[in-house]
């Protein structure tokens, strides 16, 4: 098995709209560790979340290479690629995502009921996810019935409870005040740090940036790393 979760290859990706092709990247190269914990940053318009949507196989390359452990995934075909996401990617958004009709515990069970495990086994993953984000008391509880900072920690209970390797953020903490957005990266850092999960963080927010071992810069389709310092 590789040493890295993701590598890019002189990857491209452009649109076209109406006559205009729109370059987002060209031959970019990208290197992600197995149990990284990256954030990367740029202005709007840069290419953040079409990068996480390429990492996740929701968006196909126009060119190059992208391999998970050492495998590639960009050949795969529409079928395989949703079996590669739901045995390895975990997707935590801005906006959560929940299922308003649904309780804590169903919202986070909805990823298990594509899986072969019996009504016994996903109420088990589901009840040890929801302790894990703390909110182990809330699992009967409707979206509206709590707080945002709540409601994306029932998120992130859905994207880890089919424990993937790799957990992909776009703007996890973008609608969330400051001391409930610490608190959900406090659970991200504890998942890369505990538990081995390879965490990408996109995000606008400094802050979201400095939980992270590194931050990458994307700016017309070229990253800057810059390290934290020890």
């Amino acid at each position: 098995m590789s040493d890295f979760s993701f590598q890019l290859r002189k990857v491209s990706k452009r649109f076209v709209k109406g006559k205009e092709t729109i370059t987002i990247f060209d031959n970019l190269d990208l290197d992600i560790p197995a149990q990284d914990y990256v954030a990367i940053m740029g202005p709007s318009g840069s290419g953040k979340t079409t990068l996480l949507n390429v990492l996740g196989g929701i968006d196909q390359v126009t060119s190059g290479e992208v391999l998970f452990n050492g495998q590639r995934v960009d050949t795969l075909n529409e079928g395989q690629l949703s079996r590669w996401r739901a045995a390895n990617v975990g997707f935590i958004f801005q906006f959560y995502n929940l299922m308003p009709v649904l309780t804590a515990a169903q919202n986070v069970e909805l990823p298990l009921l594509l899986t072969k495990l019996g009504s016994k086994d996903r109420r088990r993953h589901v009840a040890t996810a929801l302790d894990l984000v703390g909110l182990g008391d809330r699992s009967k509880h409707y979206p509206r019935e709590m707080s945002g900072g709540q409601q994306q920690r029932v998120a992130i209970a859905r994207a880890i409870v089919s424990d993937p390797k790799v957990l992909l953020c776009d703007e996890p903490t973008g609608d969330l005040d400051r001391t409930t957005a610490d608190e959900v990266l406090e659970i991200l850092a504890l998942l890369n740090r505990e538990h081995s999960k390879t965490v990408i963080v996109v995000t606008h927010d400094p802050e979201a940036a400095n939980h992270a071992k590194r931050t990458l810069h994307l700016n017309k389709g070229i990253f800057v790393e810059r390290t934290k310092l020890a």
